[in-house]
């Protein structure tokens, strides 16, 4: 049985042991990659996952738990992340959510795809608000700021924070991912932002040249 397939039917069983044992297996005989394991199995995964929304029927207690089972993985994968790693970049990223928003998962994923690229990496995570992005590119030096939007909502707010660290940081890269973007992404590619849908998106506009 493919590997999506098994974890998959293990992950909505909320079989957490089942799903670490299976990705942990996968990646130390070497049958998937890191990037494999998270594009093909954690996000697609992740992309089935309902909300109120959509799904009456949906369980937020649920979602907490399946979420924490992406989490746990993602942490036992982290010696990995480094044993792919084959260049420095010599460049700084920081990976961070905006003001508001708290899904972080594909941004921690994000942070360690560009570990493996060879950058220097600072997963801040959720909910950081706007001018604490300005003192965190002053103090660590950042080449580039990865920003991702999961919330439609926290648009606004991704936008404020890119205008400020256009203003004060006008020589740092700016990424910006996540299924927030999928509608009007266009407000943050006029103020030069990168909008990056997968992983081949960051090897194209981050993958040695930024």
């Amino acid at each position: 049985m493919p590997l999506y397939e098994e974890f998959n039917r293990a992950f909505q069983a909320l079989d957490q042991e089942r799903c670490i044992q299976l990705t942990y297996d996968a990646l130390a005989n070497e049958s998937i990659c890191v990037e494999d394991l998270y594009e093909n199995v954690l996000r697609k995964s992740l992309s089935v996952l309902t909300d109120k929304e959509t799904d009456p029927t949906h369980k937020i207690w649920k979602e907490h738990i399946q979420s924490s089972i992406v989490r746990t993985i993602i942490e036992m994968a982290y010696p990995f992340v480094l044993k792919q790693r084959k260049v420095n970049l010599n460049k700084k990223a920081a990976i961070v959510c905006p003001d508001g928003e708290q899904h972080e998962l594909g941004a921690r994923m994000v942070s360690d795809y560009l570990r493996i690229m060879g950058y220097e990496t600072y997963f801040v995570g959720r909910d950081t608000p706007r001018l604490e992005f300005l003192d965190m590119i002053k103090v660590l030096d950042l080449d580039v700021v990865a920003i991702s939007v999961t919330n439609y909502y926290n648009l606004s707010k991704a936008l404020q924070t890119v205008v400020d660290v256009k203003e004060y940081f006008p020589e740092v890269t700016l990424v910006a991912g996540g299924r927030g973007l999928d509608v009007n992404s266009e407000v943050l590619v006029k103020h030069d932002v990168l909008i990056t849908h997968d992983l081949n998106d960051l090897k194209r506009y981050l993958g040695g040249n930024a």
